[in-house]
């Protein structure tokens, strides 16, 4: 028999499944309305095969978006109702004769692969049906493959590193656990990212100097002018992925490197690329990226503490099957119920994004010459991924860092269209 609490849980979580589907159907017809297809049109000067292109890509995500959605959020419950979790818990005390830690990591692991298995069926069918169908996958199967392998090896290296020494702190620190924690994490996430570029990156993709020539002067003359330091400039073998493109910086200590997607560089001219990444530079000179890590910092430290609060209750547990107090249980059932409770305060994190792009668009038409060629850019990222310039504002509420294409024009002014 359920308990209440595991009720509850399924419940809500239903709710919540509920709620996306709603938002992501206002949305599909929202953007299928021909009136606001006629204002996307006329604004950006759009073609009716290219917003055709647009919609169609939209609703097969869409459709495919809310199969994979119910399929894997019915697996979950599933598993849960039937006591998943405690049939894990005790394959786990056998492998392990009982060891605490070990004891955890071999849920984790176990849970891990399950997790893993259930969504592979429909990583393969985007990468290989959806993304094929609109020109966008440019992914091998064997890379495929291989990238699942590394991305295995990677998460059980890392993964399993942090949860180790989360149980440890749990099992041994005492009641001060919950803040030494927080900060280990934490300490952990900016290792991270100062490791990324130089060991993680280079794992999944490949990455060559930016030839001389006239885009490197400019983008070294754009970043002396906004007084960034630049390490490097390099370009990311995105193509052998994806057709999208995009360009980042990297690095969270001393001088950053900058990175450019070959599919930017062959798919726009020498200014658009560079308005490109004075709004990604204007991130980090507005503090963008400094304010989210203070953010992540002040978040994880509440999570931490929460979760101090829940790990002596008897019936937190045993409510999802587990047979009693633990640490690595009080993890998995935590991150569950903050997983509801995550998606209530996410319009909060989209809406400070959204805001920050805003700003970004703003800082970047402050360096550059030709204020058009930030549209003309935007544009072209647009027409290469076939995203709608139109969003429902609700789903977009929810879901999207950055605003509707059609808003980010207007607010900059934008004279032009292709």
């Amino acid at each position: 028999m359920l308990s209440t609490l595991l009720i509850a849980f399924i419940g809500l979580r239903i709710l919540q499944q509920l709620i996306e589907s709603a938002l992501a159907y206002l949305n599909v017809q929202y953007v299928s309305n021909p009136t606001n297809q006629t204002e996307a049109k006329q604004v950006l000067a759009l073609s009716g095969e290219s917003l055709e292109k647009s919609l169609s890509y939209t609703i097969d995500r869409y459709r495919f978006g809310q199969f994979s959605a119910w399929v894997q959020l019915g697996y979950t419950l599933i598993f849960l109702a039937l006591g998943g979790l405690g049939y894990v818990e005790r394959l786990a005390s056998s492998l392990t004769h009982g060891q605490p830690i070990l004891q955890g990591l071999a849920v984790f692991a176990i849970l891990g692969a399950l997790s893993f298995i259930a969504g592979l069926p429909f990583g393969y069918y985007n990468t290989f049906v959806i993304e094929e169908r609109h020109g966008f996958n440019r992914q091998t199967k064997r890379g495929f493959w291989l990238d699942q392998v590394k991305g295995i090896a990677l998460g059980a290296i890392l993964g399993g590193l942090v949860i180790a020494v989360l149980l440890w702190i749990m099992n041994h620190m005492g009641s001060s656990w919950w803040w030494i924690a927080w900060l280990a994490i934490f300490g952990f996430s900016l290792l991270t990212a100062w490791l990324y570029p130089t060991l993680l990156a280079p794992l999944f993709n490949t990455f060559s100097p930016l030839d001389e020539g006239d885009l490197k002067v400019e983008i070294f003359r754009l970043a002396q002018k906004i007084e960034f330091q630049a390490e490097g400039i390099s370009i990311m073998d995105a193509s052998t992925r994806s057709s999208h493109g995009n360009a980042y910086f990297t690095g969270v200590f001393g001088k950053k490197k900058i990175v450019l997607f070959d599919t930017l560089v062959k798919s726009m001219d020498l200014k658009e690329i560079v308005a490109v990444l004075a709004h990604e530079l204007g991130h980090f000179k507005l503090h963008h990226v400094r304010w989210g890590l203070i953010r992540s910092f002040f978040t994880t430290g509440i999570m931490f503490y929460l979760l101090s609060l829940c790990l002596p209750l008897l019936p937190f547990y045993e409510s999802f099957g587990l047979a009693g107090v633990s640490n690595y249980g009080a993890l998995i059932v935590f991150s569950m119920w903050f997983g509801l409770a995550g998606f209530l305060i996410q319009p909060i994190g989209s809406l400070i994004s959204r805001r920050h792009e805003f700003q970004a668009d703003a800082f970047a038409l402050q360096h550059i010459e030709d204020h058009n060629s930030l549209g003309d850019a935007l544009l072209k990222l647009r027409e290469t991924s076939h995203s709608m310039p139109i969003t429902h504002p609700w789903y977009s509420a929810f879901y999207h860092s950055h605003p509707p294409l059609l808003e980010r024009l207007k607010a900059m002014n934008y004279i032009g269209g292709r």
